[in-house]
């Protein structure tokens, strides 16, 4: 199923009743080429692409729960690429260059929003690690760049940056390309897509 305009449109004028399954729910077959346990981002992202890039489209994808239910459902959403180490920057940014065009390759919003990932200072120590972390970003080719107090809350203006705070903002690092991403529409998405045969079955193993 392709996802359009036209199609959210048709759908809406038919208050939301008329859509097609999103996704199969196909009965065991006998054997696998591959079998991956867990269906959350790690586990779907693997089957993914394993059909899309190594042609590998006999697999199966147990999960004793429900989609992205683990560790994908219950921590961080924020997308970003400013760590320190380059083996860390390497890995991060390519997954960081993967979400900035998964949407349109899936043809599902997996509600990635870059808006920014800005890391606040209080402590003259704070910004001297944040300030190595924008240098050593800058020197691999990732974007990052260190703030003032003032530039800051031009960013994000809720910011309190007034001297009587009890901790203080003397600063900031930021990654404009860095933002977030829902949990739970990205296993959906990724949950045997067109491009995929994969198989996913839920609470089968125990």
């Amino acid at each position: 199923m392709r996802f359009s305009a036209a199609s959210l449109v048709w759908h809406a004028l038919r208050k939301h009743e008329a859509w097609p399954a999103h996704w199969r729910h196909p009965e065991p077959k006998s054997a696998y080429d591959v079998i991956i346990v867990g269906a959350g981002g790690h586990g779907l992202a693997t089957a993914y692409y394993l059909a899309t890039e190594h042609r590998i489209r006999n697999v199966a994808v147990l999960e004793k729960g429900w989609l992205g239910g683990g560790n994908t459902g219950r921590n961080t959403t924020i997308i970003r690429s400013n760590y320190l180490w380059e083996e860390s920057e390497g890995i991060y940014e390519h997954a960081m260059k993967l979400w900035e065009g998964l949407a349109h390759e899936l043809n599902y919003n997996v509600m990635y929003s870059p808006r920014g990932v800005m890391m606040l200072a209080h402590t003259v120590h704070d910004a001297q690690v944040f300030k190595r972390h924008v240098h050593a970003n800058r020197l691999a080719g990732i974007d990052n760049e260190w703030m003032s107090p003032e530039e800051a809350k031009a960013f994000c203006p809720p910011l309190n940056i007034g001297p009587g705070m009890r901790y203080p903002i003397v600063g900031a690092a930021l990654q404009r390309r860095g933002g977030v991403a829902r949990q739970m529409p990205s296993p959906g998405a990724m949950h045997a897509p067109p491009t995929s045969s994969a198989s996913t079955s839920s609470r089968t193993v125990r």
